[in-house]
């Protein structure tokens, strides 16, 4: 692995390609009567306006997702367009020196899936997930050398299959959650061997989230036991099955509630670095009641910090304490941030105070880190262009740039935050 700091953007195929018809994200629109993605940023046409952008801030890499439904419309045909289509994609990245970064599944499948089958708990995901990712390396394997199998398994799951937020829409399901996520980690795993048998030199990961939890119920031993495997669940689950071969899921108090543990020698090892999406700190709310006893919530009044669009609490050192306890945990195995960013509001205002804030905490910290450590290896912001962010709408403002119609054409201008990475970025090149 050379020495090259991967400074880069990221993306999602759902949020930016448009009329994603075919998965089951535009079903989930429909059903719920949400904000619709529609045309999105017309990314599948214009995805080397996309790319361009990429180049102008100065970046050096690209993460974008490759959408599962536009390779299998349907259970038997393989749409062969598509996939020359994101090879057209990886070869411009790869023309201008941007490093392609590809994620396999970012929270959509194809509708025809999830009809039939009803989501990623169904016993059925491995064969055709093996199948869709055996379809994608055969045509790009050998010009992409990191790829992400997974993005935020675990929020995933918990709107899922918890909240009942997002697909396949089931409440407080602790069962067909651990289901789920056992999927998962087998699906990463067979994603993994099918990568590395046409690339060994590949680099294979998943883009976790983790949260800077911050524990509230120290005086209060059943809570803070409660608390404490909220946070284990949340944050160390999953990356324990892949370097420890062992995962752990549930909430259990003297014999109460459910805990589960599988071994699989397999899992351990199927990590070649670890991909993390930080944003903010997170508390545990636990209340003594039978309904909704646990959640986690993302701001707090009293805590004082700078917020969001969406209310998140902006903790300056919170980007710090994520890196501190990984390398605690893991040690010294190579750290890519795949996902940091904020949203702003909806206006045209050139300067974007909550971007830039987050921008210089986060690469303050991911550099102290790096030159402590050594093994920091790269640092996506979310996103490039103001997206569809899922099912809060068009409203929050994540980009880099923003996204102007005109005549019946969408442009991307350059936001204040684009101009503070790229001086970012610069003032690193030329350190």
């Amino acid at each position: 692995m050379n020495n090259k700091f991967l400074f880069g953007v990221a993306t999602s195929s759902h949020q930016n390609e448009g009329n994603n018809y075919l998965n089951n994200w535009w079903d989930w629109e429909v059903k719920n009567n949400l904000e619709r993605s529609g045309v999105a940023c017309n990314s599948w046409i214009d995805y080397r306006k996309d790319i361009d952008c990429v180049k102008e801030l100065g970046c050096n890499s690209y993460r974008f997702s490759i959408e599962w439904s536009r390779i299998f419309p349907n259970e038997k045909k393989v749409d062969e367009g598509a996939l020359e289509k994101y090879e057209a994609m990886i070869d411009y990245c790869l023309e201008n020196d941007i490093e392609p970064v590809v994620t396999l599944h970012h929270f959509t499948r194809p509708k025809w899936f999830d009809r039939r089958y009803d989501g990623i708990h169904s016993d059925e995901i491995m064969e055709y997930f093996g199948k869709y990712v055996r379809e994608v390396v055969e045509k790009i394997g050998g010009k992409v050398r990191w790829w992400i199998t997974f993005n935020e398994p675990m929020l995933e799951c918990v709107n899922g299959y918890l909240r009942g937020t997002r697909p396949p829409g089931m409440n407080g399901d602790f069962e067909m959650m651990y289901k789920a996520l056992e999927n998962i980690i087998d699906c990463h795993c067979l994603a993994y061997d099918i990568i590395k048998v046409k690339n060994p030199d590949a680099m294979v990961s998943i883009a976790k989230n983790l949260v800077d939890f911050e524990k509230q119920y120290n005086y209060d031993l059943v809570k803070s036991r409660i608390e404490d495997q909220v946070i284990e669940n949340f944050n160390w689950g999953l990356l324990d099955a892949f370097y420890h071969g062992e995962f752990r899921f549930g909430i259990n108090l003297a014999g109460i509630g459910m805990k589960k543990v599988r071994r699989e020698e397999r899992w351990r090892g199927k990590m070649d670095f670890l991909g993390i999406n930080h944003y903010n700190v997170g508390y545990v709310e636990i209340k003594y009641s039978t309904q909704n006893p646990i959640n986690v919530v993302l701001r707090k009044k009293e805590r004082g910090f700078n917020k969001n669009f969406l209310g998140w609490d902006i903790k300056p050192k919170s980007m710090n304490v994520v890196l501190d306890m990984v390398m605690g945990r893991y040690g010294g195995i190579p750290v890519m941030i795949t996902e940091s960013g904020g949203c702003e509001k909806n206006d045209s205002r050139s300067k974007t105070p909550v971007h830039n804030e987050i921008m210089e905490t986060h690469l303050k910290s991911v550099m102290e880190h790096r030159s402590e450590y050594g093994n920091i290896i790269g640092y996506m912001w979310w996103t490039l262009v103001d997206n569809f962010e899922w099912d809060d709408g068009w409203k929050p403002k994540f980009g880099l740039y923003k996204l102007i119609e005109k005549d019946g054409k969408l442009f991307r201008k350059i936001k204040g935050s684009g101009k503070k990475y790229q001086e970012i970025i610069k003032n690193y090149k030329e350190s």
